[in-house]
């Protein structure tokens, strides 16, 4: 497999600036950060879930500590949820680096919540995620690597080590936009 052929799905999401929160009457100062899909490459059905009815995606970036019960050796840095409470994935920050990657799968129970719901995740996971974070966490690279749960460790590896460097200039420059805010 090419390296251009791994990533089957890039997703940009952002806080938006408090200007653009003002115009579109969305909440400003809150204790969970909201992220944005404002970019997309490539298509990753179970995102079509999480549109709202205007058409947006947003995602909560919520820490861990405090809210899930595990050692601190187990337990990853970040999680992302996203409509209903769905937890899309954990985030574990990959300690080798000077950069923020971070890696994770999809939530793999059939279904979610107190509710029930169907996990709109749950065909999709045995895939991985990657994670490039901006240093002041306002913006994350989102890529899906189709059945790469098992191997998403190493992915994080090359990523920091620089191998998908021209795949992802070429994804980032070539995704439209999501939502025009």
């Amino acid at each position: 497999m090419k390296k251009f052929d791994l990533f089957s799905a890039y997703i940009r999401l952002e806080q938006l600036n408090d200007e653009v929160k003002q115009v579109h009457g969305i909440k400003q100062g809150a204790n969970v950060p909201r992220f944005d899909v404002t970019h997309i490459a490539g298509y990753y059905e179970p995102f079509e879930a999480l549109k709202n009815s205007k058409g947006q995606i947003i995602l909560y970036l919520n820490e861990t500590k405090g809210v899930i019960k595990s050692p601190d050796n187990r337990r990853a840095d970040r999680f992302l949820m996203g409509k209903n409470s769905l937890n899309i994935s954990s985030i574990f920050l990959y300690r080798n680096s000077i950069y923020l990657v971070g890696y994770g799968n999809p939530y793999s129970s059939r279904y979610y919540g107190k509710q029930r719901n169907i996990n709109p995740f749950f065909e999709y996971r045995n895939d991985g995620f990657l994670f490039l974070i901006s240093p002041d966490w306002k913006k994350i690279d989102f890529f899906v690597i189709k059945n790469g749960k098992n191997t998403i460790i190493e992915h994080a590896q090359k990523l920091v080590n620089g191998y998908y460097d021209e795949v992802i200039k070429s994804m980032r420059e070539g995704a439209a936009v999501f939502y025009n805010y």
